[in-house]
């Protein structure tokens, strides 16, 4: 079998690097949101660079210190959800789980991770806070009809009372 093709099929991004942090593999939905292919040349503390890795809502390249695939490279499982990639004009927030793969001696071969698109979340939380907005607005109009209502109600009870 070839694993290519379910990784290809995958709709979640695959980018695994050697252990020396040598790019080897990307899906095609890793290329897709990174806007790239592989760098193989590229150094691994060039890829934020290369890639356009930022922390949400920043000018600042993502922390180097922070970044998934380095940290498996250092062993460690590590997941984010606070990169985001610029490439076309456009700004892809992403979720982007770390992992090492290690041999059957347990030494490093390659890091791996796994980005995931956020831009559906991301849509669908304004709809949810559009959504509430709409609500309290059509709640305060209620409460003010109400309000209302009650003020003619008085007066309709006082004009009764008075007859």
């Amino acid at each position: 079998m070839e694993f290519k093709n379910f990784f290809d099929a995958l709709p979640l991004g695959v980018f695994v690097v050697d252990a020396q942090g040598r790019p080897v593999y990307a899906n095609l939905a890793a290329i897709e949101l990174l806007g790239k292919g592989l760098w193989p040349e590229a150094a691994i503390d060039r890829l934020n660079d290369i890639y356009q890795a930022y922390q949400i809502g920043t000018n600042q390249l993502y922390p180097l210190t922070e970044q998934p695939l380095l940290r498996a490279l250092q062993g460690e499982s590590h997941q984010v959800d606070d990169m985001e990639i610029r490439q076309g004009g456009q700004i892809i927030p992403l979720e982007v789980t770390g992992t090492p793969i290690f041999d059957q001696q347990g030494q490093l071969q390659y890091a791996m991770v796994v980005l995931r698109d956020l831009r559906d979340r991301q849509r669908r939380n304004e709809r949810q806070i559009a959504l509430q907005q709409d609500l309290l607005r059509r709640n305060q109009g209620l409460v003010q009809e109400n309000a209302t209502l009650k003020r003619k109600l008085a007066m309709l009870e006082a004009r009764l009372e008075a007859s």
